[in-house]
């Protein structure tokens, strides 16, 4: 009698001929390319300075952090970008080579901007936190915009006139009617019965000096609507183009949110100036030039005429363009701002992660800023740029400064910020 292997003959032989036609078909995708690949090795180096790489992720994150209105074009010349990336870390290991960071001014301006991040995250977490806007609010401050467009920054609001002498007013209003009613755009429907229009906008001089009542009547009519006045014995047509509540409505959100923001500061600093010990020395201001003279103290921390000089560079450059800046509106910025880094420094917000991040990039900021300003050398923007270009070609050479142009054509690069924000894009 047979001893039993535990599977039938015809089974095994099976078994043989399915293994051999899956080798097979292994086979075969590999030899005709069709074998998935592994994925693509991301993080890849676009540029080497000296010792540091730059990586991709180096790039999208310094990508958004550019102004918004120079991002688009960067997006487009990835090269000019990067260029500027490279020049920026070849000064910044000069700076840090000559341990600049060590220098009375970059010690400085340091801890100064050490101070602005930790007030920034002591908003962020004490203050701004609290602040939410709701859909109400944003509809009510949306329509008290569309009924006064000339004193809206926010809403977009188009005045379109016209003088269409070809058929009777009521007939004109009903055609323009009819189109915006269909959803059409003033310049469509003027397209499709070839009426010549202008546009004015509300916040123009030529609106304030047009007939009354057309300025009051136009500005509180309801939007996407008509009205005919007679001028000169002749009709003339307003239509009220005002942007929809869905175009800008992270817009309308947005200014709620800063100006509530702006209240929440200034209640909770009010809240804490009346706890603290404020001495104010009025006459120190008659002579900023000297630096160390103490203006104030706040609990007994000094507030120098040299912080109120170091606070007046953080200003915007419109403040700055005034032909004198408001030295008292000055010393009450600065003693706000010391409420703030006391109670930052109380909760030692200069240990928090985000602080420290944020530090580390403003330090390179800082170190580049000064250098340059230390080296080159010219009063003409001409003279300087040359300069300046010079210089850092110097640099580039003596780092050996390798670039991957092909990577960084084939790179990928999410969509900005401000564009996921508003279609609600994830990041990658």
């Amino acid at each position: 009698m047979r001893a039993c292997s535990g599977e039938l003959p015809e089974k095994r032989k099976m078994r043989f001929i399915r293994d051999v036609a899956f080798v097979s078909l292994i086979v075969l995708f590999a030899a005709t390319g069709c074998v998935r690949k592994g994925p693509r090795e991301t993080n890849l180096a676009l540029a080497i300075v000296g010792e540091t790489k730059i990586r991709e992720s180096d790039f999208r994150q310094e990508l958004e952090r550019v102004d918004p209105s120079l991002r688009s074009k960067f997006r487009k010349d990835r090269m000019a970008f990067l260029n500027r990336m490279i020049e920026e870390e070849v000064i910044y290991q000069k700076a840090v080579e000559e341990n600049l960071s060590q220098d009375p001014e970059a010690k400085k301006r340091l801890a100064w901007a050490e101070e602005d991040i930790a007030i920034e995250r002591l908003k962020e977490l004490e203050i701004y936190a609290k602040v939410t806007v709701s859909e109400k609010e944003i509809e009510k401050r949306y329509g008290k915009e569309v009924t006064s467009p000339e004193e809206s920054e926010i809403v977009k609001s188009i005045l379109y006139i016209s003088n269409y002498q070809d058929l009777e007013p009521r007939e004109v209003i009903s055609l323009m009617e009819k189109g915006l009613g269909e959803g059409l755009s003033f310049p469509e429907i003027a397209e499709r019965y070839t009426i010549a229009y202008d546009t004015m906008a509300f916040d123009s001089p030529n609106f304030s000096q047009l007939p009354a009542p057309i300025p009051n009547v136009t500005r509180k009519m309801p939007n996407r609507t008509v009205v005919a006045f007679p001028l000169g014995g002749m009709p003339w047509y307003f239509v009220k183009d005002v942007e929809p509540l869905s175009s800008c409505f992270r817009r309308v959100r947005r200014a709620i949110r800063d100006e509530k923001r702006e209240h929440a500061l200034r209640e909770w600093l009010s809240s804490r100036s009346a706890g603290s010990t404020i001495r104010v020395y009025e006459e120190a201001l008659e002579d900023m030039e000297k630096s160390d003279a103490v203006v104030a103290e706040v609990n007994d921390v000094p507030i120098q005429v040299g912080d109120l000089r170091m606070l007046r560079e953080t200003l915007s450059a419109e403040e700055k363009s005034e032909k004198q800046v408001d030295q008292k509106a000055l010393l009450d910025k600065a003693i706000d701002r010391e409420i703030l880094r006391q109670e930052a420094w109380r909760r030692k917000l200069q240990e928090d992660k985000t602080v420290k991040e944020k530090m580390a990039t403003e330090t390179r900021r800082i170190l580049v800023e000064i250098l340059t300003e230390r080296k080159v050398t010219g009063y003409a923007e001409s003279v300087r740029v040359e300069s300046r270009k010079k210089w850092v070609e110097g640099l580039k050479r003596a780092a050996g400064v390798q670039v991957f142009a092909e990577r960084v054509k084939k790179m990928r690069i999410p969509p900005s910020k401000e564009i996921q924000d508003v279609f609600g894009v994830q990041r990658m």
